[in-house]
């Protein structure tokens, strides 16, 4: 039976849950709009996977689901919250639709190992911020291939990755890299 300061504690720490999600919901938004138009996909290059490497972290699996999820619905629904300030469920249904909803599976893949305890050290926290990006690379190839090409699929598989992951490679590369210099700054922090 809960004591009446832990029903309130209880409530707090709910609260405290709800503010910190949205508030990573916001700053995915903001992360969106720092973004780099390539003139050869219309797949900009932006800071929102590195957000998800961070809420992944901070919120947890199913946190940082809700939190992505609540930053997809909101921009679904008109909120200027995608890259270039747009919003409306046609982004999702666009070219990056994929890696929109790939955010969900990056979110929960690092929030998972991050509860597993396997972001103990740098070199995990690359590896993990790596396979993030995979996944988020997964789930946004195949969306592109699925509804934005009109060639045959084997020969149109370089041009795809050429619109779709390879561009991007490098700076997920620095993004992760960052994340591993983050977990390792963590590990340092704690003792």
């Amino acid at each position: 039976m809960l004591i009446k300061g832990e029903v309130l504690d209880s409530k707090k720490s709910l609260l405290a849950k709800a503010i910190y999600i949205l508030a990573f919901t916001l700053l995915l938004a903001i992360l969106a709009q720092i973004r780099i138009p390539l003139p050869f996909t219309p797949v900009p290059l932006t800071l929102q996977t590195l957000g998800i490497l961070f809420i992944g972290y901070y919120l947890g699996a199913r946190a940082g689901v809700a939190s992505v999820l609540i930053y997809l619905t909101l921009g679904a629904m008109g909120l200027p919250f995608f890259s270039g300030l747009k919003g409306g469920v046609f982004i999702l249904s666009g070219p990056t639709g994929g890696y929109l909803l790939g955010f969900l599976a990056g979110a929960y893949l690092i929030g998972k190992a991050k509860e597993m305890g396997w972001l103990s050290n740098w070199f995990y926290g690359l590896s993990l911020g790596l396979m993030a990006h995979f996944v988020i690379y997964l789930f946004g190839v195949t969306w592109f291939l699925a509804g934005f090409n009109d060639q045959a699929f084997f020969a149109a598989t370089k041009n795809i990755l050429m619109l779709t992951v390879i561009p991007f490679l490098p700076v997920d590369l620095l993004k992760s890299a960052i994340f591993g210099v983050f977990i390792l700054s963590q590990k340092k922090a704690r003792g």
